[in-house]
């Protein structure tokens, strides 16, 4: 993952080095594929509000860990991205931003220079636009956990009956460890396991 990032960054740089109209072109680019994914209905700012419910917490935690809720700059991600370059204690995971911007650009590109420079782009109008928060339930509303259930409602209501806010802590572990692996619903015991690992592991004190 490590590695990932240096190299994002290295393209980075590399896109800072050509000429402004590129660099302008590149922005406006972004800019078309949030206005596209809005009239299409695939940006989607979420109605629920107010803080996040103990799935939401849950998921987070797991998914996005110390780059969750980065402030206070323009580009949340270029920030993280530089920081686990250049310093030894670099945020673990990778920005909600990101997994959002993948989403809207699509993966069948993601190993092309040109796609690399577009999501952070993507990443960072979408980080102007929206916080974490918000952010997390645009991503939990699309994401697959198996088995047709798309969306952490549709998952809530098909595995366990019952809304996403509902699920006690078991549960929404269960729920978050099958964004890793999806086939864990088919296998209960590993399921259970990865389960109980992962709120071991979120309610250990932060180093």
């Amino acid at each position: 993952m490590r590695a990932v990032f240096i190299f994002v960054v290295i393209l980075l740089l590399i896109a800072m080095a050509v000429p402004a109209t590129f660099a302008v072109r590149f922005w406006m680019d972004g800019q078309a594929v949030l206005a596209r994914a809005e009239r299409s209905g695939a940006l989607r700012a979420p109605t629920e509000r107010g803080p996040l419910t103990g799935v939401e917490r849950t998921i987070a935690m797991s998914e996005f860990r110390s780059t969750w809720k980065t402030s206070g700059t323009p580009c949340r991600t270029a920030v993280f991205l530089w920081a686990d370059l250049t310093t030894d204690d670099a945020p673990h995971g990778m920005p909600v931003s990101q997994r959002v911007s993948t989403r809207l650009l699509g993966e069948q590109q993601g190993t092309s220079i040109r796609w690399q420079i577009r999501r952070l782009i993507v990443a960072c109008q979408l980080e102007q636009r929206f916080d974490d928060t918000r952010l997390l339930r645009m991503w939990l509303a699309t994401v697959n956990f198996g088995q047709d259930a798309v969306g952490i409602e549709a998952a809530s209501q098909s595995i366990f009956g019952k809304p996403s806010r509902d699920l006690n802590a078991e549960e929404s572990a269960r729920l978050a460890v099958l964004l890793k692996g999806s086939s864990l619903r088919n296998q209960p015991e590993r399921w259970g396991e990865r389960a109980r690992a992962l709120q071991e592991r979120l309610a250990a004190p932060a180093h």
